[in-house]
């Protein structure tokens, strides 16, 4: 079976936690309206079809199609093309957004774009229309049901790459060779680790999620630069919109809430390279630097 994540943008979230999956294909749902209530969906007990799975399928996919197009070109900047933010992005998390898991049918979602986001130096998107809105709506409603439901998926198998053009693309264009090293920090990759968990490295750039433990050599650092000059640079634990949280040199938690640009805060991640090639990725290029490193398995 093929996993295309071109389509599926939230499958970065199921594989970081060895989840696997198997997309859904598109219903018959009516353009940019909620989806049926859950009771109403078949599935789940009495049937060879799993709950979760129902739910997703009675999304509209060409809404949700359309919707990844608009957030790709218009939020993926401030949000990731997940929509799930991050630490270097002024963005948050739009999938455990309030505001999202609120909305019905995208009218919170309208009201904030064109009346609300302004007044809080959020981008205009008053060009939008109402269309484009709903299909931004459907989208993000799907990624939440995605990321709840991620339990019913089963990966089936994702070695459908060539591992010889994986090698190619890991000394040539991919340029991972310029950080790793097959006979070094790679040396029995396919080993010690499951093909999933490889290929949820790769689509997640290369963290594997962030909340595993702090490590010197991986680990994003901040630096705060208070309105009394006086700076302060540690590991990085929390970045939000309202607050900062670094660990200093020695240990200890330290914490600024933000208001706005203050205090200026400089992120530098160690595993930039690999978040810059998230969107340069074909689905070719993954399935086959997958196959790659799954065959590294001589320790």
């Amino acid at each position: 079976m093929t996993i295309s994540f071109k389509r599926v943008t939230v499958v970065v979230a199921c594989l970081t936690t060895g989840v696997g999956i198997a997309a859904p294909s598109a219903t018959q749902s009516s353009r940019g309206a909620a989806p049926p209530a859950f009771a109403a969906i078949q599935g789940g007990r009495g049937s060879s079809e799993p709950a979760g799975v129902a739910r997703l399928r009675a999304f509209d996919q060409a809404a949700v199609v359309r919707g990844r197009a608009v957030f790709g070109g218009r939020c993926a900047s401030c949000h990731s093309s997940s929509g799930r933010g991050g630490a270097a992005l002024p963005g948050p998390d739009l999938i455990r957004s309030v505001l999202v898991l609120q909305d019905l049918n995208g009218k919170r979602i309208s009201e904030y774009l064109k009346v609300v986001g302004p007044t809080k130096r959020h981008p205009t998107f008053s060009d939008l229309t109402d269309a484009q809105v709903s299909d931004l709506a459907t989208l993000l409603h799907r990624e939440i049901t995605y990321a709840a439901e991620r339990s019913n998926y089963k990966v089936l198998n994702i070695l459908t790459g060539d591992a010889r053009a994986g090698e190619a693309y890991f000394h040539g264009a991919g340029g991972c060779h310029t950080c790793h090293s097959a006979t070094g920090d790679l040396r029995g990759i396919g080993a010690r680790l499951d093909p999933p968990v490889i290929q949820g490295l790769i689509v997640s750039g290369g963290s594997g999620g962030r909340g595993g433990p702090e490590s010197s050599t991986r680990a994003a650092t901040a630096t705060i630069t208070l309105p009394s000059g006086q700076t302060v640079t540690g590991v990085l634990v929390r970045l939000t919109d309202f607050d900062i949280t670094i660990r200093d040199a020695s240990g200890a938690p330290r914490s600024w809430l933000r208001n706005g640009d203050s205090p200026k805060i400089h992120v530098s991640d160690p595993l930039q390279g690999h978040i810059d090639l998230l969107p340069k990725y074909t689905d070719t290029d993954i399935h086959n630097l997958t196959a790659y490193l799954v065959s590294l398995k001589e320790s």
